[in-house]
């Protein structure tokens, strides 16, 4: 019998590429995922279609399923934080009052991506089994975590105000709402500063109330863009 010097202690299996979700280049070239040179996050709900294990195998039985609908509006609202600036003395709050957004636009853009590589059906044909954790959905997040988030960057904001006077029924002092409706080119406010983090996680959104905050609410809504580097 020939002898293969193959140590008995050791086994070779066949395993599935997609256990790794990094993307390594080679000399004669990789995959990489086609991306769009700009993202717009406006105001538009991203629909697509999955089993009951978040798996999307077969297009036409799934569409029996409810349909999984990213809102665009709602994430922009759930990731940000509007409060007024500290630094502001409390004597000059009623008249020109200074304000504050925390936006996590790294948090809105992952979730951007994800929604869209599902309605693309970007891991169309891989089960749960197939992942490292046995969940498609933890592989695509951690797909775009390690891919795909770092070939954006933050490009700008779209900011919409909309003053409402305090006169207006259930409306209080220093009290705001965020309003989708008020989008138009009206209501769009350019009087502010910005301020990124060094890894573009969050931003800092400052700028005073165009009218007297003693006498005025407002409500804002804001769209975000994004450029591939």
């Amino acid at each position: 019998m020939r002898r293969t010097y193959i140590s008995p202690e050791f086994e070779y299996k066949k395993v599935f590429g997609t256990l790794n979700m990094l993307e390594q280049s080679s000399f004669f070239g990789s995959k990489m995922l086609e991306i769009e040179d700009k993202i717009e996050i406006k105001n538009e709900n991203i629909i697509y279609y999955q089993n009951a294990n978040s798996e999307q195998i077969d297009l036409a039985a799934e569409r029996s399923l409810p349909q999984v609908i990213y809102d665009t509006v709602s994430d922009k609202g759930k990731n940000h934080k509007l409060f007024l600036d500290d630094s502001q003395k409390e004597v000059d709050r009623n008249g020109n009052t200074a304000w504050v957004i925390d936006i996590e636009i790294k948090s809105i853009l992952e979730n951007y991506l994800f929604a869209t590589m599902k309605k693309w059906r970007s891991f169309e044909g891989i089960t749960n089994d197939m992942t490292y954790d046995g969940n498609v959905n933890l592989a695509l997040s951690t797909y775009i975590e390690k891919n795909v988030i770092n070939r954006y960057k933050f490009s700008k904001i779209e900011l919409y105000l909309k003053p409402i006077e305090l006169l207006t029924l259930g409306k209080l002092k220093f009290k705001n709402n965020y309003d989708v409706n008020i989008e138009s080119s009206d209501n769009l406010f350019t009087k502010f500063q910005t301020e990124t983090d060094s890894n573009d996680l969050d931003i800092r959104v400052k700028f005073y109330q165009s009218k007297p905050g003693g006498k005025f609410s407002f409500n804002y809504y804001y769209n975000l863009y994004f450029e591939k580097l």
